[in-house]
């Protein structure tokens, strides 16, 4: 229903995507799907490739390429079968568009919402924190 998986995470206060850092010698589809595992006991395959989004440094992080992939369409009640790892995921739920954006930090809202143009075929393929790049 044109909706996003997010978690509230416990160490910051912004929700996010679900995911993280590939391990070395991981793909990252095996890394999404590893994460997603983890994070929310979920068994999802990561489709598409949707979004190569470039972060500049920020908030003692360096700079990082965020991959977002289409999880696929699922019933509501997958969301059910959520198990929140509770070191990491305070909660988890599928957002509408306009929940992403109160939810989330500006940079995040906007990578989703170039991800999911791409579900509909008009978006960038490539963004830098979910901006087309300025040449």
């Amino acid at each position: 229903a044109g909706r996003v998986l997010l978690c509230q995470l416990t160490y910051k206060q912004d929700w996010d995507l679900p995911g993280g850092v590939v391990e070395v010698g991981e793909s990252p589809h095996e890394g999404v799907r590893r994460e997603v595992a983890e994070e929310l006991s979920l068994q999802i395959d990561p489709g598409e490739l949707l979004l190569t989004d470039w972060l500049p440094a920020w908030s003692g992080w360096d700079d990082a390429l965020c991959l977002v992939f289409d999880g696929g369409q699922h019933a509501p009640e997958i969301a059910d079968a959520i198990v929140h790892q509770e070191r990491e995921i305070r909660s988890a739920q599928f957002c509408t568009p306009r929940q992403v954006a109160e939810l989330t930090q500006g940079f995040t809202a906007r990578r989703i919402a170039a991800a999911l143009a791409r579900v509909g075929g008009t978006g960038p393929a490539y963004s830098h924190s979910g901006e087309p790049p300025t040449p």
